[in-house]
């Protein structure tokens, strides 16, 4: 309490999140809508980062300020504006649980997610035949999990890929959107064997929050609306998670995790959370902010912004290599080198400079938004699928830029080929009968009231 009250941005900050919620559980609106997740989510992780807890993490300078509160306004500004045009236009209210507007075949959609599922049991099996079992079985996981040499990430594009698996068998796992009761069944239990094979394959905390994370946003939008009680009980399973993870990667030491909670060493275990965060932050204010003497980032003109399109054809490392650009982390431009990831807005800055603070942000805002108002009226999970993604680039952009990774592109191939392999007749015989067709106009009127909007 002492050192939160020690820090006025991060009390004002704090405040506001708390009055996100408020509001949110007040309107009985959705708490994933683009435009509130950012603001939230912003909120939130700069609050933490201006705890201070390490000397690395400074105020802000004035123009990090302007293009952190810059593209904050960009995205909120696209996404109000997008609402407001999709509102003139009459387009359908957000339902409290959606339906299919046509037919779908979940026989086929069922067995064609088997397709990503061999895709990413490539990469687990890739790991047993290096480790010679799963990591989380292996005598000393650390050694497989730390550093970016480990010999396993050469199947990281395939084992990475839980989260798409999950996704997949999650949005036929409701009875909202699929009437096949078998289907409903066999889909949850490969939702879990997945998440549960994820971790023990490689116990990461980014790639197990995805497959969480993908799961959470299609249980609130085809099951039912999360509560800020519902929320508060995964964050703090969240932290609890990343606890076990960074011990079984070694990095508290030769403390376990079951030593540190016996122990009740809170400061050492608060701390590396703390600096995941704030490292973000930090970062892109010593980026913006570098000195004289130090040498500048290498601009890429746009050019690098398509990188994870690149990278799936294995041309992106080449591109990188030749034009002296960084990777992914911004290796040239960190504070501590040790932490090297910095958020989306300076990828957005070095690609674009001062203009891509304000556009790409305010593009995003767009897009997100729209995608998520489409949800509304899917004629197929793609649409869904699509936007969940999304939400969590949101959740993550503190810490590495979606886009640029071109596992999420691989997911949107997949996503798209099983949905379209299921669209209509599909491609095996309609067992039984398809998703209700239901009138957009009715569909509207009786989704108008307890909606929040």
């Amino acid at each position: 309490m002492e050192t939160l009250m020690a820090s006025p941005e991060s009390c004002v900050m704090f405040a506001l999140a708390v009055v996100v919620v408020l509001v949110v559980s007040f309107y009985k609106a959705d708490f994933f809508r683009p435009s509130v997740l950012y603001f939230f989510v912003q909120m939130v992780m700069l609050g933490v980062a201006y705890l201070k807890l390490v000397p690395a993490m400074t105020d802000f300078k004035l123009t990090t300020w302007l293009v952190w509160g810059g593209g904050l306004m960009a995205f909120i500004g696209g996404s109000v504006l997008t609402e407001m045009v999709w509102t003139s236009k009459g387009g359908a209210r957000m339902p409290q649980t959606f339906k299919l507007h046509g037919e779908y075949n979940w026989t086929t959609h069922f067995f064609a997610s088997f397709l990503a599922f061999a895709y990413f049991m490539i990469g687990v099996i890739g790991i047993v035949s290096v480790v010679g079992s799963l990591i989380i079985f292996a005598d000393r996981p650390s050694l497989w999990l730390s550093g970016i040499d480990s010999p396993v990430l050469k199947f990281s594009d395939f084992f990475m890929s839980g989260a798409m698996v999950v996704g997949l068998f999650s949005v036929s796992s409701f009875k909202s959107l699929n009437p096949v009761r078998w289907v409903r069944y066999a889909s949850r239990f490969m939702v879990v064997f997945t998440m549960v094979l994820s971790f023990m394959a490689f116990p990461n905390r980014g790639i197990n929050m995805l497959c969480l994370g993908m799961f959470l946003l299609l249980f609130n939008y085809l099951h039912g609306r999360f509560t800020w009680k519902t929320l508060s009980f995964v964050v703090v399973f969240i932290v609890i998670f990343f606890v076990v993870v960074a011990s079984l990667k070694g990095q508290y030491g030769d403390d376990s995790a079951e030593d540190l909670m016996k122990n009740k060493m809170v400061q050492k275990i608060a701390l590396l959370p703390y600096m995941y965060v704030a490292n973000n932050y930090w970062n892109l204010d010593y980026a913006l902010n570098q000195p004289v003497d130090a040498s500048e980032h290498e601009w890429t003109y746009g050019m690098d912004a398509f990188y994870g399109i690149t990278q799936m054809f294995r041309v992106g490392d080449g591109l990188r290599s030749s034009f002296g650009w960084d990777s992914p982390f911004n290796e040239s431009s960190v504070k501590v080198k040790s932490l090297n990831t910095i958020p989306f807005l300076w990828d957005a800055y070095k690609d674009f400079g001062l203009l891509g603070i304000f556009f790409e942000p305010f593009f995003f805002g767009i897009l997100f938004t729209w995608m998520y108002r489409r949800m509304a009226v899917a004629k197929t999970p793609l649409g869904i699928l699509v936007t969940c993604v999304f939400l969590m680039w949101i959740v993550f952009w503190n810490f590495t830029t979606g886009y640029k990774q071109s596992m999420y592109w691989v997911w949107m191939g997949f996503f798209a080929l099983v949905c379209t392999l299921s669209s209509g007749k599909g491609i095996l015989p309609m067992k039984s009968a398809p998703a209700q067709i239901v009138d957009q106009k009715k569909d509207t009127d009786d989704s108008v009231a307890g909606q929040g909007e």
